[in-house]
């Protein structure tokens, strides 16, 4: 198996949210792009880079990375950008298990 960073770029994988709906984690994101993860004396803040905010809600457990891609080109966020944005997003939510990324089998 692979790990979550190396496939999280492939063009074909499905991201999914676990235990949380992305409007909902979209909408927890401060005006500086942190989240508190976790509850109590456990919570850790994980800093997301802005364009974040943007992707969650589209994170539907259908929609491919390259989906994502191509939604968010459509709001100025170039390719490469977009993969730093992502590998940023996935290397902060992935330790917490909040967010995985699967390649489809086929």
């Amino acid at each position: 198996m692979s790990s979550v960073t190396s496939d999280c770029m492939d063009p074909k994988a499905v991201p999914q949210l676990h235990g949380v709906e992305g409007i909902r984690l979209a909408m927890a994101m401060t005006d500086t792009h942190q989240l508190s993860v976790g509850e109590g004396s456990e919570a850790v803040i994980v800093q997301l880079p802005p364009q974040a905010r943007g992707i969650f809600p589209l994170i539907d457990g259908r929609n491919t990375v390259a989906d994502l891609a191509a939604r968010l080109e459509t709001r100025g966020v170039d390719a490469s950008q977009f993969e730093t944005v992502w590998r940023d997003t996935v290397a902060a939510l992935a330790p917490f298990g909040l967010l995985s990324v699967s390649l489809p089998s086929s």
